[in-house]
């Protein structure tokens, strides 16, 4: 008997598990650990299955530009990113994603317009302060520049690269000390910030 039951028993999981691979959070799932493993194309592909089944999922639909982006098919990603804004205007990670293919694709001012989107859902996300600060530094804004990285390195005091992208703005406009202190503060977060360029 308790082998019959313990057959049941796995026989039921085995069944539970296939029918959670075709389930829309199932395909999800699927998609963020392959995404994870590196499967690109995998991922893009359960992805893609959960939106079938689901037009209305906007995680789907972000996750998804996220890896075309990774993919290096930005207008792809945009138009992921999109959709994701169009069924969720609250989402500020599709915002910042979309913002950082506009960038790939050489459009500052959408990248910035969407930073800046970003930052008025989610204040406190240092990874996009920190990417509008470097366009903002690309564009000589540097006063700009620099409030954004600070602003990073408020919410996330170890932030290395928001460190060392302060010091080379600092360095820009002549503020000798204060450059060599974030340099000095960048090396000590991450040391390969302060190896020579190959």
């Amino acid at each position: 008997m308790k082998t019959k039951n313990l057959l049941l028993t796995l026989l039921l999981a085995v069944v539970s598990f296939a029918s959670a691979q075709t389930t829309v959070i199932g395909f999800y799932n699927s998609g963020v650990h392959k995404y994870k493993a590196g499967d690109l194309a995998g991922a893009i592909e359960d992805f893609s299955k959960t939106i079938e089944m689901n037009p209305a999922h906007w995680k789907a639909y972000s996750s998804r530009g996220v890896a075309k982006r990774d993919k290096h098919d930005l207008d792809g990603a945009i138009r992921d990113h999109t959709r994701s804004i169009e069924l969720n205007p609250n989402n500020a990670g599709a915002f910042s994603n979309r913002g950082v293919a506009l960038r790939d694709k050489g459009d500052l001012d959408g990248a910035l317009a969407d930073y800046s989107s970003a930052l008025k859902i989610d204040p406190k996300d240092s990874w996009t302060y920190s990417n509008r600060g470097t366009i903002k530094a690309d564009r000589s804004d540097l006063d700009g520049a620099i409030a954004d990285f600070s602003e990073a390195i408020r919410i996330r005091p170890e932030y290395a690269e928001a460190y060392f992208n302060r010091y080379v703005c600092k360095k820009r406009k002549g503020d000798a000390k204060g450059a060599a202190a974030d340099r000095a503060m960048a090396v000590k977060l991450d040391p390969q910030l302060g190896m020579p360029k190959k």
